[in-house]
């Protein structure tokens, strides 16, 4: 009898634990995330930006060794503020918001640990109460950096992620450098991916029909201009433990928040 009740009490602490483990937050528990710094600062009374119109603007300072295709960039951080409501308008419109975007790879060496790694995105962005078409004529309103270590592959893999975190933070105030985990498979994230893809297919599409060329070649890139028929964010970024040794390193001049 003794060792049926002690069977007994083994066993439901076995169900107990088979129930936390599998039961509703089992799929989170093996779902991989990433450790996204974050650092945003915005002006007193700033109010999101939601329905509010913006244009995107390099970054002067942003320096990078490797290739970076702009255009997926682009379409990222465009999905991103889509989702918040906000929109590019025409040619020829004066925007409320001039964003200046930065982005690259932290500096390190070489020989730097893959794990430490930062690929960070920066987005400032200032007023524009004269209604200018090209350059902003208010001042800084909001500003928001983020950044992710340890990311394997292409600077751009990480995009989508760092967008959708970004744009999450734009008009509040941090106060100091917060800590978010954001997982792997994070909706949010997988639809902002989504969203660029289709929207650099449709420019693809668009570009290889007017740049047709006598010859018979066709396709986004084949005249020069468009983005590449390959321009789309690849795969969602790997954890640091899938980073070999011997990996490339971009290097640019990180830019911090005020």
């Amino acid at each position: 009898m003794k060792f049926i009740r002690s069977f007994s009490r083994i066993a439901g602490v076995l169900t107990a634990a088979a129930v936390v483990l599998f039961g509703a937050g089992c799929a989170n528990i093996f779902v991989p995330k990433h450790k996204v710094l974050v650092d945003a600062i915005t002006a007193p009374g700033t109010p999101k930006p939601t329905g509010q119109s913006y244009r995107l603007i390099a970054k002067s300072s942003v320096v990078t060794s490797v290739p970076v295709q702009v255009s997926v960039v682009k379409a990222c951080i465009d999905a991103a503020l889509a989702g918040l409501g906000m929109y590019e308008p025409p040619p020829g419109v004066a925007p409320d918001l001039f964003i200046e975007v930065g982005y690259g790879n932290s500096t390190g060496g070489a020989r730097v640990d893959p794990s430490a790694r930062e690929t960070f995105l920066q987005l400032s962005a200032r007023s524009n109460p004269e209604r200018s078409n090209d350059r902003a004529t208010g001042p800084e309103v909001w500003d928001v950096r983020v950044g992710v270590l340890g990311i394997a592959g292409r600077m751009e893999s990480a995009m989508p992620l760092l967008s959708a975190v970004a744009v999450n933070y734009i008009a509040t105030d941090t106060q100091m450098e917060a800590k978010v985990e954001v997982r792997q498979n994070e909706p949010s994230v997988v639809a902002i991916r989504e969203t660029a893809i289709q929207a650099l297919e449709a420019r693809g599409t668009a570009a290889g029909s007017q740049g047709r060329r006598p010859n018979g070649a066709t396709g986004a890139g084949s005249d020069g201009t468009g983005p590449p028929s390959n321009a789309r964010p690849p795969a969602y970024p790997p954890p640091a433990a899938a980073v070999t040794s011997g990996a490339g390193n971009a290097g640019s001049d990180s830019a911090s928040s005020p």
